[in-house]
């Protein structure tokens, strides 16, 4: 469902405001990150840190601080 060229890049068809196509890496599950988000299923999942982000199992993630399912925090 992600996608990315020199402009930008996009969930489904639509542009995702604000990510950086140079380094944004989809993950799996529906998540994907950049240098400075965390996104699933093309949307920003605000607080999370991107730099400790890992994806589980099951649609759950965590990172240093929160565990997320399908992109919510619990």
């Amino acid at each position: 469902w992600y996608a990315k060229d020199n402009w930008g890049v996009y969930y489904d068809g639509l542009k995702i405001q604000g990510a950086s196509e140079n380094s944004f890496k989809v993950l799996r599950d529906g998540y994907a990150r950049d240098s400075w988000s965390v996104y699933f299923d093309g949307k920003k999942i605000e607080g999370a840190s991107e730099n400790s982000f890992k994806v589980l199992r099951d649609g759950y993630a965590r990172d240093d601080w929160s565990t997320y399912y399908l992109g919510q925090k619990l």
